[in-house]
Order: C-alpha cells, then sequence, then structure tokens
C-alpha cells in the first residue's frame, strides 16, 4: 500500500483501488484523501487480533492457481491451492502436473511462450493444450479454447466480484476511484476484472511486475503506537471545561506514545527533529459500537480551541462517510482510541516523466502479428514490445503487449494510452 500511496501522492491521484495479482493471491486494497485505511481489529485464521494492520483484502485466486473439474457438480473449480512461482503444466522444467491459469494463458495465445520471464523460462504451448484437454475439456465435453476461455472467465468474475464487493462494502462507489492495477498477473486480466464496474480510470504502470520492488523503495521509516481509550466529551459541558478533562486526558495520552515512538527512532541513531509525528483517534458518538479514523489537525488538544478543531475534523469525516443526516453531536463524543505515528522520510524512486509522442506506436515497438482466443474466436492480434512503447501512443485490442515479466493483455473492445510517466489508461470503447 506504500508502494501505491507515494505513486498516487507523485500523481496527484488522492483516491485509488489497488489490485495486485501474482501467482498465488489477488490483493485488494483502498487508498482514500492519500492515505490507507487501517483495520483495528483483523481477523486472521478466523480469530479476531487486538492488533492495527492495514486494511487489505486477499483471495485465493492468482495466475497460478490450478484448475480442476469437480467430478461431483461437472464444474470448474479455481484454486485456492496455487503453483505459485512454479507457472503450470506448460513450464516443463518443473513438476508441477495440475493445469494452472497461465496454461491456459499460453493456450489462448496471450501469452508467448517464447517470451516467458523474457525467455528464460521455457514454456511449451502443445503440453498447455494437451494437458487442458484431459484435464478441463474432455470431462466437460468441451474443446481445448472453450474451456480455456471458461477458465478465465470464471476467474475474472470472481475477481470482479470480489473488487466491487471491498468497494462497496466499505460504503464507496467505484466512480470515485482510480483502479491501480500492478502485480505479475495484474495487466493479464485488469481488462476483464474491471468490466463494468464504473472506475473513474484503471491505471497500469508498465512496471507492474516490479510494482512490489518499487513499493519497498518508496516505503518511509515509520513506527506507530496505539493504546486504547474511554475519553468522553460529554456535551453538557462548555469547551473549555471539556479541554481541562477530556482534553488533557487525551493530550496526556498522545504524549506518552510519542514519547515511546521517539525512543524507537533514537534506538536506529534518529533524532527528534528528523521525524514528523501524525496525532490520530477512533472516534465515535456515545453510546454507539463503530468508531472513525480521524487524524487530527493538531497535536496537542488541551485548549478550547485546539479541542473544538479535533471534534470539527470528526464531524467532517462522519458527514463524508455517513451523512449530513447520521451525525448526532448532541449525544457527545468518546476517543476509543488514540495513537502516534511517527515517519522519517527517506531517498525514494523516481517516477519517470518523459516528453510524449505520437499516437501511432513506433516501428521498433511492433513484434509480429499472432492469432489469440477473444471471446470465443481466434482473431489476429497485434503484438508490441511494451517497453518499446513511447509515451503519446495508443492502441486498440486485439492487442498483446510483451514485456520481460508481465504481459499486457489487450481485448477487442479495449483501448490504451501510455502517459508521460510510463503508465497505461485502460479504456472500454462499448
Amino acid at each position: 500500500m506504500s508502494r501505491a500511496n507515494y505513486f498516487g501522492e507523485k500523481l496527484d491521484y488522492e483516491n485509488l483501488v489497488c489490485t495486485d495479482i501474482g501467482g498465488t493471491s489477488f490483493d485488494m486494497g483502498i487508498i482514500i484523501g492519500n492515505d490507507w485505511q487501517i483495520d483495528y481489529s483483523p481477523e486472521m485464521a478466523r480469530l479476531l487480533l487486538s492488533l492495527p494492520m492495514v486494511n487489505m483484502e486477499s483471495v485465493g485466486a492468482g495466475t497460478g492457481s490450478y484448475v480442476r473439474v469437480n467430478p461431483t457438480f461437472d464444474k470448474i473449480e479455481l484454486g485456492p491451492e496455487s503453483a505459485g512461482d512454479q507457472v503450470g503444466v506448460s513450464a516443463v522444467e518443473t513438476d508441477v502436473e495440475t493445469v494452472t491459469v497461465t496454461d491456459c494463458h499460453v493456450a489462448m495465445g496471450w501469452i508467448n511462450p517464447e517470451n516467458f520471464l523474457g525467455g528464460d523460462m521455457p514454456i511449451d504451448r502443445d503440453v498447455a493444450e494437451r494437458e487442458i484437454k484431459e484435464q478441463i475439456a474432455d470431462p466437460l465435453g468441451m474443446g481445448v479454447y472453450e474451456a480455456a476461455q471458461g477458465v478465465i472467465d470464471i476467474l475474472e468474475s470472481k475477481l470482479r466480484n470480489d473488487l466491487e464487493a471491498v468497494v462497496t462494502g466499505e460504503g464507496y462507489a467505484p466512480s470515485n476511484f482510480k483502479c491501480l492495477s500492478y502485480g505479475g498477473g495484474g495487466p493479464v486480466h485488469t481488462a476483464g476484472y474491471t468490466k463494468d464496474l464504473g472506475f473513474d480510470e484503471v491505471l497500469i504502470p508498465e512496471w507492474a511486475a516490479g510494482f512490489s520492488a518499487f513499493g519497498c523503495g518508496a516505503a518511509d521509516y515509520e513506527y506507530r503506537y496505539d493504546q486504547t481509550t474511554s475519553i468522553d466529551v460529554d456535551p453538557d459541558l462548555s469547551m473549555e471545561e471539556a479541554a481541562e478533562t477530556a482534553g488533557q486526558e487525551l493530550t496526556e495520552v498522545w504524549k506518552n506514545l510519542e514519547q515511546k515512538v521517539e525512543d524507537e527512532f533514537e534506538n536506529s541513531n534518529i533524532g527528534r527533529s528528523e521525524i514528523e509525528f501524525q496525532y490520530n483517534i477512533l472516534g465515535q458518538y456515545q453510546g454507539q459500537l463503530n468508531s472513525i479514523d480521524i487524524e487530527s489537525p493538531v497535536s496537542r488538544v488541551d485548549t478550547p480551541e485546539k479541542l473544538e478543531r479535533l471534534l470539527d475534523t470528526f464531524e467532517e469525516e462522519y458527514r463524508r462517510t455517513y451523512s449530513e443526516e447520521a451525525r448526532s453531536p448532541e449525544l457527545g463524543h468518546t476517543v476509543t482510541q488514540a495513537s502516534v505515528r511517527g515517519v522519517r522520510d527517506v531517498v525514494k524512486p523516481e517516477i519517470p516523466t518523459e516528453e510524449t509522442q505520437d499516437p501511432e506506436p513506433p516501428e521498433e515497438a511492433f513484434k509480429e502479428t499472432r492469432e489469440a482466443y477473444w471471446d470465443g474466436e481466434w482473431m489476429e492480434t497485434k503484438i508490441y514490445d511494451l517497453h518499446a512503447l513511447q509515451p503519446g501512443n495508443e492502441l486498440s485490442g486485439p492487442a498483446v503487449m510483451e514485456g520481460a515479466a508481465t504481459t499486457y493483455a489487450l481485448p477487442p473492445d479495449c483501448e490504451t494510452y501510455l502517459d508521460e510517466h510510463r503508465v497505461h489508461h485502460l479504456t472500454r470503447t462499448e
């Protein structure tokens, strides 16, 4: 999430839905106002943890997911087991015996067997087609390519449903977000899992496969401490009285947490002058069950003016989250948790900025044409070198852009535009 947040800050994208597909999973997270959400009661192995974590959702569906036919119901099932970095049966130097999603890509002509990982991993299309026939197509009475297309459709439908649930389940509309797609398997499926969801834009960095490594370089040096509290700001008190009671109590909690953060940095010989502090609360109306996370505009609330600014920030966030009609300031407020984050900037990787060229791709970017299977039929498909495309270039599907570590698949009803930061903008023509 830190990588996506840095990306959004630099390119002025405040609200992002982040999607990452690798070989084993599909990971999703939401960034609002250039900050990620924190889950204060995360679930792990069906247990609730009292440990704040970045709010992310993961499902066991990736490009390495195993594909099987359920013999009882005669239907295709995906995962949750995965071949991971062993790719699939088509990767002849591995010992994988079960068809994977990537094998279907290979059979359909989306992935060039001679270009997988830049040609470093041998892939055999004949093996992929043979195993799909034996393991999937024949048991279901289908053709090989029809079965492979069915696998892709099932996967992308699942990803699309999960993604929609994550966004709308939080009460948000996809139209207020740009969807950022990355991971080695992301660009292959972006068009499929974002279809009809109504995102403001769909963004695919050229370096999607290396986006996690990019994020490691973009992550700040940070410590965070939290403390559970039960601090009431009673509605029948004046702001002066509330600042002397609840305000002073919250201020003391913040001071103690601040010192703990400072001590952590001192262990790494980083002084206070190098640290940027951020102060947060979980706040709610008195008597309610759910709290919302508020970044405080002040570091102390021991005066009426400062406490009023914090409460105004809570009211503004509550209004944005739930609506004006849901506000109940007459109930008073409760602070259920206080936290302090300390951040020390690090030298971050540069996002490229290049001069925009003509819409027509350069000759050296075009590699060949080949037949690929799209929506039930074979189509002549243009193949491009992903990294030879220039900012300003525009492409219409069907097309495939092959990179050293990922493949960007552009279906017939899609277009893409490469901007000056080498980020693709995916749109649909229908």
